[in-house]
């Protein structure tokens, strides 16, 4: 039986948490910029993957030279599985936010945490005791509060894109799910880059069947702003909760990122 970890350990993955929740709040600003420059969600949905898989294997070329090598069996469970999670995600992420707006679909997205507490149970073994299914309502419930009781934030809800927005509460839930489970004997780094390209092909290989061009950024400052968007949201908050989850439980760890909703709610105040 291993030990439990140390009051410090269980701080600084805490702390994991809370950063990479910051950091994911940046994302429907960004998402907002490329709209304005005239790329539609559908583009932003590839661009956004395939920034962050640069850095993910600059990260890897760095820590971890030989941390790619992936086995024959675990394509299809980390490859296929964690890339399509991973592409209905980013899709679901940025045609929700054209439609209701980032206020709308943060509270949707974080939907997650009751979702991963339910699921832990039986994926992980993980106590559902009332006080902790009752945390994660009340963190859905703050989220939603803080969302909607914001002032100045206005939110104009359709039936597409409550759908877009729950099916992206569903997925990030799933995707946090994929890392407590892979993160133990793979690391952090190895399904974090295989789920990212999986997504990225999988998306890329939608659209060139649908026949519709990616549009790019025309501006060096367009390109600047996706490697940020990338390297903030997709590399460094994931890689954030990946290394948390093997501190702390998927369930505890989904209700700590809900810090998300409460600075994207100061964001869209200030921006």
């Amino acid at each position: 039986m291993s030990e439990p970890p140390s009051p410090r350990a269980v701080l600084v993955a805490y702390l994991q948490v809370v950063l990479a929740g910051t950091l994911w709040a940046t994302s429907g600003p960004f998402s907002i910029a490329f709209f304005r420059m005239g790329i539609p969600p559908e583009s932003v949905a590839i661009l956004r993957p395939a920034s962050g898989t640069v850095f993910i294997l600059l990260l890897v070329l760095w820590k971890a030279p030989g941390g790619l090598r992936l086995p024959r069996r675990l394509w299809l469970p980390v490859l296929g599985f964690g890339g399509l999670v991973v592409g209905v995600f980013q899709l679901a992420y940025q045609m929700s936010t054209e439609r209701v707006g980032v206020a709308a679909t943060v509270a949707l997205l974080y939907l997650a945490p009751a979702w991963v507490v339910a699921c832990s149970r039986f994926l992980f073994g993980e106590l559902l005791s009332p006080a902790r299914v009752g945390l994660a309502l009340l963190s859905v419930a703050g989220v939603w509060l803080t969302v909607f009781g914001a002032r100045g934030v206005d939110v104009d809800l359709t039936v597409a894109g409550i759908l877009w927005g729950c099916l992206c509460g569903i997925t990030y839930g799933t995707y946090a799910m994929f890392g407590k489970y892979w993160g133990p004997s793979m690391g952090a780094l190895a399904p974090l880059f295989w789920s990212t390209v999986g997504g990225t092909a999988l998306l890329s290989l939608a659209w060139a069947v649908r026949g519709e061009a990616v549009v790019l950024p025309h501006t060096p400052g367009g390109w600047g702003l996706l490697g940020v968007f990338g390297f903030l949201t997709m590399a460094a908050a994931p890689l954030l909760l990946f290394n948390a989850m093997k501190t702390l439980e998927a369930g505890r760890a989904a209700i700590g990122t809900t810090v998300e909703a409460f600075v994207a709610a100061l964001l869209a105040l200030v921006l």
